[in-house]
């Protein structure tokens, strides 16, 4: 992988992750609508019920800056992969292990990708609901930590055998 590349991923996992946790573009300017607000992508299971008590309770200003939240999170997922596989191709050189390790980065991606665009087409659909949208956008948010689980096992136990 390009050492620019990788620089690109670096520097935009951290600038993403700082403007969704730490300016009014994110999650605190989502907070001044529900104090109490929870991302729905950061529970490993929800159900609709939960999903839409949370748009309710947010209001449309607030899923306006959920949707912004969203659509930048599409950049994180892009970077966060880079790094996901810049970090598995330092820690083994093993291809099966390279090519199973990168296999989970990609699917926790995928599984995010499907997750945002389900939560911006709920969004954008409020105040009509779709349940099976919602379950599924749950299931995707759910795979995708299984998927991020599971790389970072694969990880560890790489770390480990180098090491040994």
């Amino acid at each position: 992988m390009s050492i620019r590349i990788v620089i690109f991923g670096i520097i935009g996992f951290f600038i993403s992750l700082f403007i969704m946790y730490r300016t009014e573009h994110g999650l605190p300017g989502i907070r001044k609508y529900d104090s109490n607000f929870r991302l729905l992508d950061m529970r490993f299971r929800y159900n609709s019920k939960i999903l839409y008590n949370t748009l309710e309770r947010i209001g449309t200003n607030g899923m306006k800056l959920y949707r912004n939240f969203l659509f930048l999170d599409f950049f994180f997922i892009a970077c966060f992969l880079i790094v996901m596989i810049f970090i598995t191709q330092k820690v083994t050189e093993i291809n099966i292990i390279i090519f199973t390790l990168s296999g989970f980065a990609i699917s926790r991606s995928i599984f995010d990708v499907l997750e945002n665009i389900s939560l911006i087409t709920l969004i954008k659909m409020y105040p009509s609901k779709n349940t099976v949208i919602a379950n599924f956008c749950s299931w995707a948010t759910t795979l995708k930590f299984i998927s991020l689980y599971l790389w970072l096992a694969g990880i560890l136990i790489s770390f480990i055998l180098k090491l040994i």
